[in-house]
């Protein structure tokens, strides 16, 4: 038998490996027409876009029929090493007793190894995420836990712990119904409100100016007031988001059309119980949801249990940023002196927080349990409007990362999710029993003092009173809310007027959408309960 030469062996490497690519790209081809044909009858999604071609070729190489092996490596390698650092540290916090037992105790950490443990599983079992979809939603998860440990470090401080959270005023809406706008303006009046950024979120922990090159950096939060070193977090964090661009070109600015995510801007609280669960946790409610209406309600991230350590968590990640705020000031006008005070005039230290997140309509009396003196705005809007906004922006949102015609991508069933999920018996439920207690937080329809009782504690308005006047219905809160001190600052209104002239609504877009689109229908979602008590021809009762 005539032995293959090196130059013919390399022939036939090479032909094969031909083959391999010719086959694989064959692949992407046929499916980037699946995709183009599911986004026409399924999705709708206008400025659709895939990810580059490297992405789409490991995907096509890929099939979900089996545990991953890369996910597998990651979990002993990454996850549970960082898991077992936090849940350490956790057990450390429970015996020094000065975190909230709700947030380190052995039931807290049960809780946490638990819940990674079954986002693992999720993200293997799933059938409709892509094999890159699966592997950037799971090392995520190091991201949390990595941050869940820098900040519990930081909340096992008793000076953290005996800061108050003093009459915060939280943005509890559904989703869709103008919150956004509201949100993002009235963070703007940076002498009324703090706030939390994208970038904060996103980035929590930076380097301490303070450090020498001799020692290790120490790791701490962005004081509010300063404005320098938190646009340098934003446009580091725009980095991060711009990497994410080259994988997935155009879906950012896709996104972009239905809700923007700017590393500068005000954002939402949700993005704080990633960290508090040591996985993302809107991400997972998206992605993963196939696999969470498998379960109880009661065993998922969405029971009335982890809301609680949720908001227990947000009140110990709010008293770190005050404490930081009053520390920084000190230890920043004691080293820099005069050039620190020329920049840098003194800011109050008892400034509330304005916070949003549309999944606190569902868990009211959660939220007030944390915060019992906390003010509330409501923005409403008809559900027949809000649910196929919703299901569109789930949709826009989880495009990339899932696979045409495998459970949960459908449009009928983002119109079941979305149904689901809505939960508009949160705002109903504890409006009624407010009303039947006379409670600070009730509710009285009618024209007078805009539907409203003469409490300093609640405003609700229309999606109309807010898209069509957002800095009327900022006024219309200040005078709601502090009666004594309800002007809006010329500082502040030549913000608002900056910014809202720099977002004109729909400037960026809007995605089609419609019941239809999702199979639904009008009766679907009547919610007579919430629009008999809210809303009147669609405007505020």
């Amino acid at each position: 038998m005539k032995l293959m030469t090196p130059k013919n062996l390399l022939a036939a490497l090479v032909g094969i490996l031909a083959v391999y690519i010719g086959y694989f790209t064959h692949q992407v081809y046929l499916m980037d027409i699946r995709y183009e044909q599911w986004n026409k009858n399924e999705w709708h999604i206008d400025q659709f876009s895939t990810p580059i071609f490297l992405i789409r070729f490991i995907n096509a190489h890929y099939h979900n029929n089996g545990n991953n092996m890369i996910l597998a490596i990651m979990r002993k390698t990454i996850i549970k090493p960082a898991l077992h650092k936090v849940t350490s540290l956790m057990e450390q916090a429970d015996t020094e007793n000065i975190v909230p037992k709700i947030l380190c105790n052995t039931e807290a950490q049960t809780d946490l190894i638990q819940r990674v443990e079954q986002y693992y599983n999720d993200i293997q079992s799933s059938q409709t995420l892509t094999i890159t979809g699966k592997t950037l939603l799971y090392g995520l998860s190091y991201m949390c836990l990595t941050n869940h440990y820098g900040l519990l470090t930081l909340g096992m401080k008793a000076e953290v712990q005996n800061e108050r959270i003093i009459s915060p005023v939280f943005i509890a809406s559904l989703p869709r119904t103008g919150s956004s706008i509201l949100h993002r303006t009235m963070s703007l009046d940076t002498s009324r409100f703090r706030s939390f950024d994208l970038a904060d979120v996103i980035q929590p922990l930076v380097s301490s100016s303070s450090s020498s090159s001799q020692q290790p950096q120490k790791q701490q939060p962005i004081p509010r007031w300063d404005k320098t070193a938190r646009a340098q977090n934003a446009n580091a964090v725009t980095q991060i988001l711009n990497k994410i661009k080259l994988i997935y070109p155009g879906h950012m600015e896709c996104l972009e059309t239905l809700h923007g995510f700017r590393p500068n801007e005000a954002d939402e609280d949700l993005g704080w119980y990633n960290n508090a669960l040591g996985h993302p946790y809107m991400d997972a409610l998206m992605k993963l949801y196939p696999q969470y209406q498998k379960r109880h309600l009661n065993d998922t991230i969405e029971s009335i249990h982890v809301a609680k350590y949720r908001y227990a968590w947000l009140s110990m990640i709010m008293k770190i940023y005050q404490y930081n705020d009053k520390i920084e000031w000190e230890r920043r006008k004691h080293t820099e002196g005069r050039s620190f005070l020329r920049e840098y005039s003194r800011p109050s230290m008892v400034l509330p927080w304005l916070m949003k997140d549309p999944n606190h309509s569902a868990y009211l009396t959660e939220l007030i349990s944390e915060f019992p003196d906390a003010k509330l705005i409501f923005t409403h809007r008809h559900p027949a409007d809000v649910i196929p906004s919703l299901a569109k922006l789930f949709v826009v949102f989880t495009a990339p990362e899932v696979i045409p015609g495998t459970p949960g991508s459908s449009a009928k069933e983002w119109g079941e999710e979305t149904l689901r999920r809505i939960k508009l018996n949160g705002i109903v439920e504890f409006t009624e029993a407010q009303n039947n207690n006379n409670g600070r937080y009730s509710f009285s329809s009618g024209n007078d003092n805009d539907g409203n009782n003469d409490s300093t504690f609640r405003i609700d308005l229309s999606f109309e009173e807010v898209t069509q006047d957002v800095v009327g219905a900022i006024t219309k809160i200040y005078e709601k809310f502090y009666p004594d001190q309800s002007n809006i600052s010329n500082t502040a209104r030549s913000a608002f007027k900056k910014y809202l002239e720099k977002n004109e609504r729909e400037k960026h877009g809007n995605q089609r959408r419609s019941l239809e689109d999702f199979h639904l229908t009008e009766d679907d979602v009547e919610f007579r309960e919430y629009t008999e008590m809210f809303l009147i021809n669609g405007q505020l009762n």
